[in-house]
């Protein structure tokens, strides 16, 4: 049956009875794509049935469906066209892990962060309205998104407006409870049927054109209905919000789901939100018994059902080990992350000091002013937020913690190329957004090592720190020299050279090195390691011994330590100097392997030579 959808309009044409069948087999195709691939495993297992029966009712793209973060639409992607490109799914050249414009009609925003699908729905209804657009809009968040801010800015706004935004609240948490899953489907099909509609409607428009006392009269009605709604309805914080609550429905149940749907978009005109319990992983066993470690999956994973064994440890891993290492030694030392203890290394600090540990969920902004009345408090927190998330703290950073100076730590993770995430993910402006900052100390360490001495002495500031490193094996630079601590040297000399000085900024030592090895003395090495306050005469009076400046930057040049050192050459006219930079082009970037990635952008060998060739 699957083989047989090329197009949205071939899945329409299949019979509900079959649908059943359908969602086994693009669950099977998922699971087949996930250990090849690997991506997104346990939140698309739990949705396929929920987005097979949105797009059986909807009709998309003139209905618009919004996938809040996108990471849940692979079952959207199969059914919309791309069955035959699903296999390319977060490959280099092949389709995105979440929802792309360029890529689909269908895909009616570029998604990848969190929280957001809301005020994108309700910003579509708007314009339908102005345009006389009688469509409807859908957007499909989980609960792990409500945590964060925007989702309720959202709904609160959405409610506000009155418009006919659809909700779709995706909850894995909780299994259905047969009692209260019965209660909710009997009211549930009478709160959406045209008989209740108009019956409520009627009454309501028939006393809103008298006088009073009929204006209490309808006070009272509504109080009424809000009461007899809430005896079945625990979730009411969607009603006192301008939301029609519905649930909970059994988001496995196809049937189920379409006779809800339906009716919501034939007679609700007004925000709904419907409430829908999935299980996270569902069809697959080992993601079911632990959806979490199952989320995202590698195709190692996928096939010997364990996480893979690094015998080198990844910058996030060494980050986890040294944060517990020196909160043996400072009892003032703190945790903080945003819905991500696994992905910034955190989990065994958190085990072990579950006291000190504080996720605060998909808050940001929360994370960053709660972190700096931490430190107002006397505590020494330590922020891990991946670099294209702390953007959306930006202010935070600047009013609450850089103004005031207070001691916080921020662990920027993934920064750079991030990979199979593609553009959304890529932590390519933190260094621009982080040096504008005052009172902001900014550290890049080059290598493993550097990275702990990076934390030590960031503990050792009283005021703002930041420190990035990328999504990659942790290592330490093969050759000799002297390991001098932050506070005596900003910058490190790897190696001396006459002609070619590369200048790193991260962790491309080992590459620049591998250029030196060849070069017969001619080039040397030299390590940024604190970006802010940039040391600018120290590295000036080491550039003047050389011809040529190549700066090495996982960073857009706009901002950046290249930008600035470029600046420094022409403003001291320093005409015998030669210099270029590498960075992160003024685009974003598409999705793929990080390696193939950085290789195509010209972070290489070869091309680095054909630099020093034509420079």
């Amino acid at each position: 049956m699957l083989s047989d959808i090329h197009s949205l309009e071939d899945f329409k044409k299949i019979n509900q009875t079959a649908l059943p069948d359908l969602a086994r087999e693009i669950r099977e195709r998922i699971i087949d794509v996930m250990k090849k691939n690997g991506g997104h495993l346990s939140s698309n297992l739990g949705t396929v049935e929920l987005i097979i029966a949105i797009h059986h009712v909807f009709n998309s793209p003139h209905d618009k469906i919004i996938f809040d973060v996108g990471h849940q639409s692979y079952t959207h992607k199969i059914i919309t066209g791309r069955n035959n490109q699903f296999d390319t799914v977060r490959l280099s050249g092949g389709i995105s892990g979440f929802t792309r414009r360029s890529e689909s009609v269908h895909d009616i925003v570029d998604s990848g962060h969190a929280s957001v699908s809301i005020s994108q729905a309700v910003g579509f209804a708007q314009a339908m309205k102005l345009s006389g657009d009688n469509h409807r809009v859908i957007a499909l968040i989980g609960d792990g998104s409500l945590t964060g801010g925007e989702a309720f800015e959202g709904l609160n706004y959405t409610g506000h407006t009155g418009l006919p935004v659809i909700v779709i609240l995706n909850d894995n948490e909780m299994s259905i409870g047969s009692n209260v899953g019965a209660i909710s489907r009997y009211f549930n099909k009478i709160a959406v049927s045209k008989i209740y509609q108009n019956i409520t409607d009627d009454i309501e428009n028939t006393i809103k054109k008298k006088r009073n006392p009929f204006t209490q009269l309808l006070a009272f009605i509504n109080k009424m209905k809000k009461g007899f709604k809430m005896l079945f309805d625990y979730e009411n914080v969607f009603t006192n919000l301008g939301f029609e609550y519905i649930g909970p429905i059994n988001g496995h149940d196809i049937n189920e789901l379409i006779y809800i749907l339906e009716r919501v978009k034939n007679n609700v005109k007004h925000p709904v939100l419907l409430h829908v319990k999935t299980v996270k992983g569902k069809g697959f066993a080992d993601a079911e018994g632990d959806p979490s470690k199952f989320h995202g999956v590698t195709p190692y994973l996928m096939s010997c059902g364990k996480l893979e064994f690094n015998k080198n440890l990844s910058y996030t891993e060494v980050f986890g080990k040294k944060l517990v290492e020196m909160a043996q030694a400072h009892s003032d030392i703190l945790a903080i992350t945003a819905a991500m203890e696994s992905g910034t290394g955190l989990s065994e600090f958190a085990k072990l000091y579950p006291d000190r540990f504080f996720d605060v969920g998909i808050a940001e902004q929360h994370a960053v002013s709660f972190a700096s009345a931490l430190a107002y408090g006397g505590y020494r927190p330590f922020v891990a937020i991946y670099s294209t998330f702390l953007t959306r703290a930006i202010d935070q950073m600047i009013q609450d913690v850089c103004i005031s100076c207070a001691n916080v730590v921020f662990v920027i993770d993934r920064a750079g190329i991030v990979g199979a995430d593609g553009e959304t993910h890529h932590g390519q402006f933190d260094i621009s957004y982080l040096r504008m900052m005052p009172n902001l100390t900014l550290l890049i360490p080059f290598d493993k090592t550097d990275l702990q001495m990076a934390m030590e002495y960031a503990y050792s500031i009283k005021s703002p720190v930041a420190i990035r490193y990328p999504r990659d094996t942790a290592f330490d630079v093969s050759n000799t020299f002297d390991r001098l601590p932050y506070s005596a040297s900003p910058f490190i000399v790897l190696k001396e050279g006459v002609e070619v000085l590369f200048i790193v900024v991260g962790t491309f030592a080992e590459l620049a090195l591998s250029v030196c090895d060849e070069s017969d003395g001619a080039c040397g090495v030299l390590c940024i390691r604190i970006a802010k306050p940039l040391q600018v005469d120290c590295i000036i009076r080491e550039m003047m011994k050389y011809k040529k400046i190549i700066v090495i930057e996982e960073s857009v040049f706009s901002g950046s330590i290249s930008e600035a050192i470029g600046a420094h050459i022409s403003k001291n006219k320093m005409i015998h100097i030669k210099y270029q930079s590498i960075n992160l082009p003024d685009q974003f970037i598409e999705h793929g392997n990080r390696k193939e990635i950085l290789n195509r952008l010209g972070f290489n060998k070869n091309n680095l030579k054909e630099i020093i060739q034509n420079l």
